[in-house]
Parts: structure tokens; sequence; C-alpha cells
């Protein structure tokens, strides 16, 4: 059942209940079963309808009720039939060749990215960065990327109180391709991800791969004692560390790990200027906060 409150009260009820809780909009969401964008973008803004579910939760923790306000009360078929994107027409195979460019995006997504499909039927890509130091990356280089892939694109959000940039697009064919080509949909940590094993075919596609994941979830800083900076990945996923460590011993690249302390997953590092300059010359960086960091090696 979707419940359709008069203009405006939708809004009010969703920032009621935030601005009452002092709640994140992630916080919201996590506690409403909800994508965070779905909710700040789509319901706050009434493009969509809240569920009886979602609504009752938001009248129970902001301790009021806007049964007066409701229109209607409408059958879940409806989104259906208005062509939402609960749709249930079949979806689009969008990309069907293996290609660098999609490796790529893949290493994005596994670095900083995802994948989600919520009850009644929504599809969302998310791919999140530093609003200052990955801007230009994210907005000149992920965006076009994914464009170039899919012919879509990517909408844009940014979350000032935690310097957070978000791409997102709510597209059933884009979450059925890339799940196509081995991305899973939801929490990347509980679903122990990794690289695709079709990306191990082939070393250009590990490399642009790898280069996704160093441009996301990479840095390149110091280490005492060395008089220039490493190369450093780091993940809390097992299978996606694994998987990583396998693509750079392909590719001939000798990496080490780092645990500073027992109940952190280890970081992977490049550490000497003999791998270094290998990884700069066969892999490189399109995300430019690294590559200035490294340039003076």
């Amino acid at each position: 059942m979707r419940i359709k409150l008069k203009r405006g009260f939708q809004q009010k009820l969703i920032l009621l209940a935030k601005q009452k809780n002092k709640f994140t909009w992630k916080k919201l969401a996590e506690r409403l079963g909800l994508n965070e964008l779905y909710l700040s973008q789509e319901l706050k803004n009434e493009k969509r309808l809240l569920s009886q579910e979602v609504y009752n939760i938001l009248c129970e923790i902001s301790s009021t009720s806007y049964t007066k306000y409701i229109e209607e009360q409408l059958d879940d078929n409806w989104g259906r039939a208005k062509g939402g994107l609960n749709s249930t027409r079949k979806e689009e195979l969008l990309v069907k060749d293996k290609s660098k460019e999609l490796a790529e995006l893949i290493g994005i997504i596994l670095g900083d990215g995802n994948i989600w499909v919520k009850k009644g039927g929504y599809y969302y890509l998310t791919i999140v960065g530093d609003a200052k130091k990955d801007r230009n990356y994210l907005l000149e280089y992920v965006r076009l990327l994914v464009k170039k892939l899919f012919k879509k694109e990517m909408h844009i959000r940014e979350h000032r109180t935690n310097n957070e940039l978000f791409l997102y697009i709510g597209s059933k064919d884009i979450v059925f391709t890339l799940s196509k080509f081995g991305l899973k949909s939801g929490d990347k940590v509980k679903n122990n991800v990794s690289i695709p094993s079709w990306i191990f075919e082939s070393d250009e596609y590990i490399r642009a791969c790898v280069r996704g994941l160093i441009d996301t979830d990479g840095s390149v800083c110091p280490i005492t004692g060395r008089n220039y900076p490493y190369i450093w990945f780091s993940s809390a996923i097992p299978n996606l560390r694994e998987s990583f460590s396998k693509a750079m011993k392909q590719l001939g690249i000798r990496t080490s790990q780092w645990n500073i302390k027992q109940d952190r997953a280890s970081d992977i590092y490049i550490g000497s200027k003999e791998m270094i300059d290998k990884y700069l010359k066969t892999i490189s960086f399109k995300n430019q906060r690294h590559l200035t960091k490294i340039l003076p090696l």
C-alpha cells in the first residue's frame, strides 16, 4: 500500500522525524530500511510515495500522526501502472561485451560505490567521494565513464556536513547489467565481494580494475624513514583484499601488508621504488589527488 499525503506534507513528515531524533540522512535511512539517496532525494522531494510501512515508522519516531493529511491509499501496483521505477518490464542489458572501461568502473564501484535493489522494485547505482579532493575525478572522469558505458547521466548530490559528493542514478537496466558482470547488490562487507573472475582473463582488464580501486579506496602517503610516498590499498572486505593481491601478483607488482592494530584488517602497500615506478608506467592514476602526491618520485 502507498500513502499519498497532501502536497508538501510528505516532506514535512520526513524532516520532522529526522530533526526530532537528530538523525543524519544515513541514520534515518537505516532506521527505515531504505537507501539514503532514495530517501533524501526521491521521497523527501515527493517524487515517490511512502509505503504504508515507512509511513507508520515515520509517524512512530516523530510521535505524530498525519492521517488527516492522507488524500489516497494506493495499491502497490499503482507504481507499475504509472510506469515507475518498480515497473515489471524486462531488464535490458546495456553492455554486452567485456572491456577495460567496464573493468575500471567495477573497480570504482568495489572501492567507493555500490548497487542496490530495494523492496518495491527500486534500483540504484551510487558512487561517493570526498567533496573537495575527489570532485574533479568524480565529475569529470567517473560521471563521463558511466555515460560512455550506459548512455545515461548520473545525478549529483553534495552532503556538506560530511564533506561527501554523491553520484547516483536509479536504473533497473544499469543494476541488471552490472550484476551480470559480477557485482552483487547490497552491503559489500556482508556480501564479502571480490574482483569478478572475468577480469582476470586479461592483464588490460586487471590494470583498469586496479586503477579504479586505488583511485577510490587507495591513497598515496609517506611512511616514517622513507623519503618517498608509498601506494596503499585499504579495505575491510577479506575477499576484496585477497583478489586485489592476486591481481597485483598477476601483473608482477610486488606488494606487502601493514597491520598496526590486531583488530584491524591489514593494509596492502607498494613500497619499493622499482614497483611504484612499474605501477605508474603500467597503471597510473585518473584521480589527480594521488598523482600529484607521487610525481616528485
